[in-house]
């Protein structure tokens, strides 16, 4: 069956029992994770990604119909959306290029929008630049959010309670926005950290050239380490609570209770959340306190961006402009500077 499928610039796979993954081939080599969660009458994109195929030659580019025609052999064959039959609900985890650009494929659909209310004016002003898509020459989608997410919130659309709640967890950008499936006991935090490289294999995928930056967990300018330290506390609070309750409600110890899985961007979508968090959050604490040196200097777009790799067994590496890490060290550790 395989043989008379279309060609595709998307690979697949299962998440749980709800939800699956789907990557896109894409000429930025971004390579980005889009999250569907299939409901009965909708289902919920977390992301969209870049709209441009690194092979031209596939004759299934296209997200939408992707969704829509194509059967996933992970789902018994079936395809995921048949026809457009059910509503789409897009969940913008942030507004880089390469997680909006396929947007307008659904507009067509009326889907409801959704992103971080913690930031309005981020997306609503300039956003050819904060979405980052001046620097990668390509037009900035045109899209209306239809709803402002807020902190916490458990989302309900037109008297459907989906069961997931949002976080906000400003740090990447001012509008990143994270959300937790109860059910599935799944987080998914978009850009805020991610493994440096794929803890699972995807044979399909162009590998990377070799080069220790691939997959760093990147700031751009817009970024903020003081709130991304702050953001990394809230979900380690709440994921810590949640695996606690699964250990209370399953009866079993420490080990062998479920764990409540995280998510990514990129390169991770079924990652213990806890030990993630404690991970990133100790690594970040390293930098800015001055005990992990810089790897590699370089200068993007005017600005000096550093590059951290404490050795090449590392499971995280980070980009980032300097002023940034100066900033949060000053802000952490001011005393000790005096």
């Amino acid at each position: 069956m395989a043989d008379s499928l279309p060609s595709t610039s998307f690979v697949s796979r299962r998440v749980n029992a709800s939800t699956f993954l789907v990557i896109e081939d894409d000429s930025y080599g971004e390579q980005p994770y889009v999250y569907v969660k299939v409901y009965s009458n909708h289902l919920i994109i977390t992301d969209t990604g870049c709209n441009n195929p690194r092979s031209k030659n596939r004759s299934l580019t296209s997200l939408r119909q992707y969704l829509e025609t194509y059967p996933l052999s992970s789902d018994n064959h079936r395809v995921l959306n048949p026809n457009g039959a059910k509503k789409y609900v897009v969940l913008c985890s942030h507004c880089h290029y390469d997680h909006i650009l396929g947007i307008t494929q659904f507009l067509s659909a009326e889907p409801t929008i959704v992103a971080s209310g913690f930031d309005k004016l981020f997306l609503l002003k300039d956003l050819p630049q904060h979405s980052l898509c001046k620097y990668v020459d390509t037009p900035t989608p045109n899209y209306t959010v239809s709803h402002w997410a807020r902190h916490l919130e458990f989302f309900t659309l037109a008297d459907t309670p989906f069961r997931i709640q949002f976080f906000y967890i400003p740090g990447h950008t001012p509008d990143s926005l994270a959300w937790y499936d109860t059910d599935e006991h799944h987080l998914y935090v978009g850009d805020t950290f991610y493994e440096r490289k794929s803890g699972t294999e995807i044979p399909e995928l162009p590998k990377d050239a070799g080069q220790a930056s691939q997959g760093a967990i990147i700031f751009p300018e817009d970024g903020n380490w003081i709130q991304f330290m702050s953001s990394l506390e809230i979900l380690l609070s709440f994921v810590d609570h949640q695996n606690g309750e699964l250990r209370r409600q399953h009866g079993l110890s420490h080990g062998s209770a479920p764990r409540v899985k995280v998510g990514c961007g990129h390169l991770t979508y079924d990652g213990d959340a806890e030990q993630m968090i404690l991970e990133v959050r100790a690594l970040f604490g390293r930098i800015i306190a001055g005990k992990v040196p810089v790897t590699s200097t370089s200068e993007k777009r005017g600005v000096l961006t550093d590059f951290w790799l404490e050795d090449d067994d590392s499971r995280y590496s980070v980009v980032a402009p300097r002023h940034i890490a100066e900033e949060a060290r000053k802000h952490f550790h001011s005393n000790n500077q005096e």
